[in-house]
């Protein structure tokens, strides 16, 4: 079906060019008129129709070399058929004669239908796809092959350069693997049609992408981008469920039809800034959308020096989106397409543009900027550099100075001898996203990632995040709103939770203590102070809060306590209430008041290595359990927070340290549920305000035995009012 279609529509496009009456005189049948056809359609970049008409051509005659190089040169350059060009190129080059002298293939003649030799630039193309199939000693020979038969002054001699130096880097890189298992996101993703450019929210719940594919409705069927014969791209998401499973992909709300090409580029920290790419007939520009409730509002051109008539087809924006990196071939870069970066100005417009200089950018296109969370680590893809054939993906880091560390290459099997861009990471970099043309591939391009090793755990860096959690068949009040403090500056940040599913994320600096104030019709449901240690390790904070019957209708008893993460409703429905707006909630952290976080009891348990258990007889436990039994019979319930935290030191008994975290804090609530219950008291009663598992604490170096360092980190608390 779809090679049907995208046939019948390059026969459309190519009846475009007819002359008036041309059917009439029977010109659309002959060789002559297919010959300047196919090469009109070359001249305005349609390769893949081109490619339709050569092909018949060739195959009539298989001998005539110039017949071979365009089909091949038509393949090469196409949207989606690079793969076929090699033969054709191949052939070409071996019915090549010697008769047309070096330089600029002087005598031979494109635009002529006798013409039937090729020119001297086929030898390069076979290089590139000798390069391209990681044949590099072909590459190599073909490269030098076609220097030696032009001049210096010919573009494509410093391409061939350029070549053999990548063929070089190509040799250190690959014999030299790393070890990572790079792994197929699966079907609930990829599609059959190209799927690419991963976006990945902080909590990793939420991955935008984008991709070419026939849209559920089907309204884009018919329409077509005419240069690649295939539907135009569209942004779409997909969402994990409460097991960690990617789900379908859906359709975002911004794709409207006939808008022509729109990519994802960048999701802010918080979930609900996504930065989009629109073709804009070419020009190319970065737009932002916003999340209002469970929609996205409509695009708006980011403004300031960011978008220009040049083309701006990436960008990256930090965690406190006070920084913005973008792509662009403006005028007065180092060549090509640069990475730039603005900053924002005290009244919020975007200051001008500034090149990252040649200690990351280079001479030739760089792409697909991509800035971690903590603002210092950028992973981009470049031509240049120590490149192993088009684009690899390179990292390099923000110095204290002001300046970019020396890029490094991710090196193989992320990077290959083809085109390697769109690589974003999570939170503790750990994990990384990328697209990639793999055969093994659903369709010609699919999502992939790819497991980092522990030495490239991002640092300085601390991500809090969780789900606020209404009752069973409830939705999420609008008016949900986490207020963070920070106890030492006194500055207040407010952030809402994503209404689908209630999630949110917060990034916060280390060696700080912050007051948390959870709140729904600007009433508090749940406050409390947390301290994230001086660590330079990655440390992630989760919390989930459960809105309680007092306030919102409702609580979560500590008996139904849900085993993982809450599932989010996908369901539309009916917005409740009105959403604030971004000047609202700014008025709210102005006017708001840090409450008071105290509670009546607390009990901490702090463990020795790969221990979970709570003793019942420990004296400080059972003094615990008498504050929880008081409020039971002063007030008729109790409110209780539960935190468990397992260090970095590897259990093998528990399978990870996310898995003893969890069954540190389950042990406590069974505990609690024991005690209660040896006193008489109806633990239903016992209303969950939070739950919070943590890993934290240095970095494993091998030294289990010092508990000093790790002991503080391996812990269950419990807090009750």
């Amino acid at each position: 079906m779809r090679m049907i279609k995208t046939l019948s529509f390059s026969l459309l496009l190519a009846s475009m060019w007819l002359p008036c009456g041309a059917f009439g005189q029977g010109e659309g049948t002959s060789f002559n008129w297919k010959f300047e056809e196919a090469n009109k359609l070359m001249e305005e970049k349609f390769f893949n129709q081109a490619a339709d008409i050569w092909k018949p051509l060739v195959e009539a005659q298989p001998n005539n070399a110039n017949l071979n190089y365009k089909l091949g040169l038509s393949y090469f350059n196409s949207y989606n058929q690079k793969g076929k060009a090699f033969p054709y190129l191949k052939r070409a080059s071996d019915l090549r004669t010697a008769k047309y002298g070096s330089g600029l293939s002087a005598g031979y003649d494109p635009f002529e239908p006798k013409e039937t030799n090729s020119p001297i630039e086929v030898e390069y193309y076979v290089a590139r796809c000798y390069h391209i199939m990681a044949n590099l000693d072909s590459a190599d020979m073909y490269y030098s092959r076609y220097m030696a038969l032009t001049v210096p002054e010919n573009d494509l001699y410093k391409q061939a350069v350029r070549g053999k130096e990548q063929v070089a880097n190509a040799r250190v890189l690959m014999a030299t693997p790393h070890n990572w298992a790079v792994s197929n996101l699966g079907n609930k993703v990829n599609s059959e049609y190209p799927d690419f450019s991963p976006v990945l929210s902080v909590d990793g719940n939420a991955l935008f992408y984008t991709s070419r594919r026939i849209r559920p409705d089907s309204s884009n069927l018919d329409v077509f981008d005419p240069l690649a014969g295939l539907p135009y791209e569209n942004i779409y998401v997909s969402y994990k469920d409460r097991n960690g499973v990617w789900q379908p992909a859906e359709l975002l709300n911004v794709n409207p039809p006939g808008a022509g090409h729109m990519a994802i580029v960048n999701v802010a920290a918080d979930g609900q800034t996504l930065l989009i790419y629109r073709d804009d007939n070419g020009n190319g520009n970065v737009y932002i959308s916003k999340l209002v409730g469970e929609l996205w509002s409509d695009p708006v051109l980011i403004g300031s020096d960011v978008n220009t008539r040049s083309w701006e087809p990436h960008a990256a924006i930090t965690a406190d989106e006070n920084t913005l990196y973008f792509i662009s071939d403006r005028k007065g870069g180092l060549g090509g397409r640069d990475i730039y970066r603005v900053v924002k100005l005290p009244n919020g417009e975007w200051s001008k543009a500034v090149n990252l200089g040649a200690a990351v950018n280079t001479p030739y296109d760089e792409d697909g900027v991509f800035i971690h969370p903590n603002g210092r680590l950028l992973y981009f893809s470049s031509k240049g550099h120590n490149s192993m054939g088009g684009f690899d993906i390179f990292t390099t880091e923000l110095q204290d100075d002001g300046t970019w560390s020396k890029p490094e290459n991710l090196g193989h099997p992320v990077n290959t001898v083809d085109d390697d861009v769109f690589f974003v990471t999570t939170a503790d970099g750990r994990r990384g996203y990328f697209s990639s043309e793999k055969l093994e591939g659903f369709g010609e391009k699919d999502i992939y990632f790819v497991d980092l090793p522990e030495d490239m755990e991002a640092e300085g860096l601390a991500v809090l995040k969780g789900f606020i959690i209404p009752p069973p068949g409830q939705p999420l009040p609008p008016s949900t709103i986490l207020y963070v403090t920070n106890k030492k500056t006194g500055e207040v940040k407010a952030y809402k939770p994503r209404q689908r599913d209630g999630v949110y994320v917060v990034i916060l600096a280390p060696c700080n203590e912050y007051n948390l104030d959870y709140r729904v019709d600007d009433k508090t449901i749940h406050t409390e102070d947390i301290f994230v240690e001086c660590e330079t390790a990655y440390q992630e904070i989760n919390k989930e809060i459960y809105l309680n019957p007092v306030s919102i209708m409702g609580p979560a008893s500590i008996v139904d306590l849900p085993k993982g993460s809450p599932p989010g409703s996908k369901e539309k429905g009916l917005p409740v209430g009105k959403p604030l707006t971004d000047a609202e909630l700014k008025e709210k952290g102005k006017k708001h008041v840090m409450p008071d976080a105290s509670y009546a009891g607390e009990y901490a348990k702090y463990y020795a290595y790969n221990q979970k258990d709570i003793d019942q007889a420990d004296a400080e436990w059972t003094a615990f359990v008498d504050k929880v039994v008081a409020l039971l019979e002063k007030n008729g319930k109790a409110n209780v927070v539960i935190e468990a935290s397992a260090s970095h030191v590897p259990t093998k008994t528990f399978g990870s340290n996310e898995n003893l975290s969890t069954a540190r804090m389950e042990d406590a609530r069974k505990r609690l549920i024991e005690a209660v219950q040896a006193r008489g008291k109806d633990p239903a009663n016992i209303f969950l305000e939070a739950v919070n598992h943590l890993v934290q604490g240095p970095k494993y170096n091998g030294d289990w035995k010092d508990t000093e360092k790790y002991g503080r980190f391996q812990y269950a608390k419990l807090k009750v009012r």
